[in-house]
């Protein structure tokens, strides 16, 4: 299947190759080892690679060869590749295995973490929660995806 429009075949213009699926996704934060017990015990990530020396951080496996990396303010900016910048985002969703919705909501609550529902027209439901830094985590049974495709269960990593 070629993703290459007929203009950029007519114009020469070289023909656009697509994402085939994220790599990483970088957070700031203030404090790296709060972090890094949130996104471990609380939201239940493994530990890929961590680096120390002048730039620490930690990168933490997300599935299908994804990673979210957790770095200090001093590991990032002028230090960074291409200079990163810190700043504000709206979120970031990971997927949850499907059936999983209540006892994750159970767990966190646990944590004592206030925990907002959103059920969506499609079927997917969603967890909302602020991490240390008050970066918006949702954590998603998803059904369908955005093309409104069913997506197929998977287990949990621990099944």
């Amino acid at each position: 299947m070629s993703n290459v429009t007929t203009t950029e075949k007519q114009s020469g213009i070289d023909p656009l190759v697509t994402s085939i699926g994220m790599h990483e996704m970088v957070l700031e934060v203030a404090d790296l080892d709060a972090a890094e017990r949130f996104y471990r015990e609380v939201i239940g990530l493994p530990v890929a690679a961590r680096w120390t020396g002048e730039r620490p951080a930690v990168w933490l496996d997300l599935g299908d060869g994804a990673a979210l990396g957790l770095w200090p303010v001093a590991t990032g900016g002028a230090a960074a590749i291409h200079g990163g910048r810190g700043g504000s985002h709206v979120h970031f969703a990971l997927r949850i295995p499907h059936g999983s919705l209540e006892a994750v909501r159970t767990r966190l609550e646990g944590h004592g973490y206030d925990i907002e529902q959103v059920d969506f027209e499609d079927g997917n439901r969603s967890l909302y929660l602020d991490d240390p830094d008050g970066n918006v985590v949702e954590l998603m049974e998803a059904v369908v995806d955005w093309a409104g495709r069913p997506i197929a269960p998977s287990p949990g990593r621990g099944s």
